[in-house]
């Protein structure tokens, strides 16, 4: 799984450099704008301080708009929210 996300997060910045959005910013850009903005990645009371913790933020919302994502879909999102906002990485527990 660990090997996974990084080739996942590898491919989604090289996309991204490309010019081209990535799937995960275009559900991003799609479901989460929608309800906020991109402060709530930089404030200082985040409810996400680590990757799995990012995870369950991420699984938690997408239940509650009945999004009904998998969670390769799920993973897709916390990677790219991962990389692109907060900077972590995922260990071997994810």
């Amino acid at each position: 799984m660990k090997n996974f996300i990084a080739l996942l997060t590898a491919g989604l910045a090289f996309v991204s450099s490309a010019g081209a959005q990535s799937p995960a910013e275009t559900m991003h850009d799609t479901y989460c704008v929608v309800c906020h903005g991109t402060e709530v990645y930089t404030k200082d009371m985040r409810l996400a301080n680590d990757y799995k913790s990012l995870r369950a933020q991420v699984d938690l919302w997408q239940t509650n708009l009945s999004l009904n994502w998998s969670n390769a879909e799920i993973d897709t999102m916390t990677a790219w929210l991962a990389q692109r906002y907060y900077g972590l990485t995922c260990s071997a527990e994810c």
